[in-house]
């Protein structure tokens, strides 16, 4: 149908309904704009390290966490939580897990849920559209080629501790690096995020929660799911260890939960194990310990599944 050959009433409310949508469109990019820039100017802080980012919203956290699962399951298979139970149900804390594959991020999301945390990360992990992804889900970038980089970000996690509401919630690997043989020494585990929440116990005037997680993953073939046996039939075989190691499921056992306190120790809370010494290297030392038991367990749990696998095989 030609323009023309339409009644005057009908092109005025085909003019009308354009207009309102240039009005809408132009309601909605502005803001949107905005937000861009805004969010870009965050994500430069961010790449530079050592700065605490936005709190990360409800929505972004459904998002991101949404991904991680997806990730989790490509990546890393089955994943089962035991002791989920164990986490604290207010309070500020640091969530402490061994750091053994790089699907320690699907790992922790599982555990945790929605739930709004900042995390470390480092600085050349934050490039590209990471670096966006990271801004608005909490990521502290840590430039570790230089102390001044770590310094920078270590006063920035304790700020993130210091300043993230009565829940404050944040991600700290102890080891800092990856440790794929799962095996705990303590010459791998630094005095730093004890310190941290040492500093942020202090600043707070209340205690900081550390929660030991230990992890574990399955990595032998005969473990591998259906969908891990039908995505290799396809000849995808070097598909899902793009990350690292070729995993078959992951098992995470989370710890009893302490507190780094600032001020003197109540004698109850000590005789019960929920508080920390007050010097740094003395309450790494407690947590190496903690976790040596929780990784024992978690190859346990997964060694009790191989055989009820292989009884019922």
């Amino acid at each position: 149908m030609r323009i023309d050959h339409l009644s005057p009433d009908v092109l005025i409310r085909i003019g009308i309904f354009v207009a309102i949508v240039l009005v809408i469109a132009l309601a909605v990019a502005r803001p949107v704009a905005a937000r861009v820039r805004f969010w870009g100017a965050e994500v430069k802080k961010v790449r530079v390290g050592g700065y605490v980012p936005p709190a990360p919203y409800f929505l972004t956290e459904i998002l991101m966490r949404s991904v991680c699962v997806l990730l989790g399951f490509f990546e890393v298979g089955p994943i089962r939580i035991l002791g989920r139970h164990r986490l604290p149900e207010s309070g500020p804390m640091i969530i402490a897990p061994f750091h053994a594959d790089a699907g320690d991020g699907s790992v922790v999301s599982a555990l945790l849920g929605v739930r709004p945390m900042y995390y470390l990360i480092r600085t050349t992990e934050v490039l590209g559209l990471r670096g966006w992804i990271g801004t608005m889900t909490g990521a502290i970038a840590v430039d570790e080629e230089s102390q001044e980089g770590r310094t920078r970000a270590f006063k920035a996690t304790v700020s993130a501790l210091q300043g993230g509401g009565k829940n404050a919630c944040i991600v700290i690997f102890p080891q800092g690096q990856l440790v794929s043989d799962e095996e705990v020494r303590r010459t791998d585990f630094k005095s730093g995020v004890m310190l941290i929440a040492k500093l942020a116990a202090r600043k707070r005037k209340e205690g900081i929660w550390i929660v030991p997680v230990g992890v574990h993953y399955r990595t032998e073939a005969h473990e591998a799911t259906l969908f891990h046996k039908w995505i290799n039939a396809l000849g995808f075989k070097k598909f899902r260890n793009l990350f690292g190691q070729q995993n078959y499921g992951a098992y995470a056992i989370v710890g009893k939960p302490f507190k780094v306190t600032p001020r003197a120790a109540d004698l109850e809370e000590v005789q019960k194990g929920l508080v920390l010494a007050d010097d740094a290297d003395k309450a790494t030392d407690t947590y190496v310990q903690r976790l040596q038991i929780l990784q024992k367990a978690a190859k346990f749990k997964s060694a009790q599944r191989r055989m009820r696998h292989h009884k019922t095989s």
